[in-house]
């Protein structure tokens, strides 16, 4: 059930999509959040939604930067903001939690790639400290393959149609050195949990094909400094906001913020 708070001139929602995606897959979470009051901003991410070579060259400091800097951006103009994102955009998203503290009102990370180690992805998760001092560093661009995140079949059409090399949607390669740059970004957000102080709510497929639900036990494990709950997804894959529990995932999301709204206007 939808509640409205009537906030979307007070309160706001900070949506970062993730590693060569954008904007649409966020979109229903989006609207839902939406008729529950909240004014909703998603950003794209620097080297997103032009062409894939042009993530080549961008260092995780850099996407770090920019979150911060339209997190900051929200901040000032309304009472309180909260942050979600989707794979690169949940660490992210994790990130603000842990430079920002007591200014992020809540999170909700989804489909969290602290680690690649989906079942689609053995191999990069295993050796990619490996690859990152041999040619195929600089050299190797990983395709996008079924089942492009997605397990509804339809959904999954789409996203092949819309994935191409130059792309608004998904890029339909990944360069290496991104992986790389997520794999520094990772190792910063893990080694940093402890020091989140808001409330996290973390949402993962049980089915992830890019990053298992370890992600989900280290942050249990991890935040230490303030409430801790999480949801295991059953019939999606990685693109969870897009699957077929994308209503449960946005309801949760949006009950997740308004509870913890309620509680800091009490």
């Amino acid at each position: 059930m939808e509640v409205s708070i009537n906030a979307s001139n007070t309160h706001a929602v900070l949506l970062l999509h993730g590693l060569g995606g954008g904007k649409a897959e966020m979109k229903y979470l989006k609207k839902h959040l939406e008729n529950n009051g909240f004014y909703v901003h998603i950003p794209l991410l620097p080297g997103h939604g032009t062409h894939y070579k042009d993530l080549v060259g961008i260092k995780w400091e850099e996407f770090a930067f920019f979150v911060t800097e339209e997190f900051l951006i929200l901040h000032r103009q309304y009472k309180s903001v909260s942050v979600s994102g989707l794979c690169l955009g949940a660490v992210l998203s994790l990130y603000l939690g842990i430079t920002q503290k007591e200014k992020v009102l809540s999170i909700a990370p989804i489909s969290t790639t602290l680690f690649y180690d989906g079942w689609s992805l053995p191999a990069l998760s295993k050796y990619i400290s490996f690859f990152r001092y041999t040619p195929f560093y600089f050299f190797y661009n990983l395709p996008e393959e079924e089942p492009y995140g997605i397990k509804d079949e339809r959904i999954r059409k789409w996203i092949a149609k819309e994935m191409k090399d130059s792309s608004t949607t998904h890029y339909s390669k990944i360069p290496f050195r991104s992986f790389w740059q997520m794999h520094l970004l990772n190792e910063f957000v893990r080694n940093n949990l402890n020091e989140i102080v808001s409330p996290v709510f973390a949402i993962h497929p049980l089915e992830d094909d890019v990053a298992s639900i370890k992600s989900v036990g280290l942050m249990k494990k991890s935040i230490i400094k303030s409430k801790f709950e999480n949801l295991i997804l059953h019939d999606s894959y990685h693109l969870a906001t897009l699957d077929r529990e994308r209503d449960l995932v946005s309801r949760s999301v949006g009950e997740f913020f308004l509870k913890n709204l309620t509680l800091s206007l009490k």
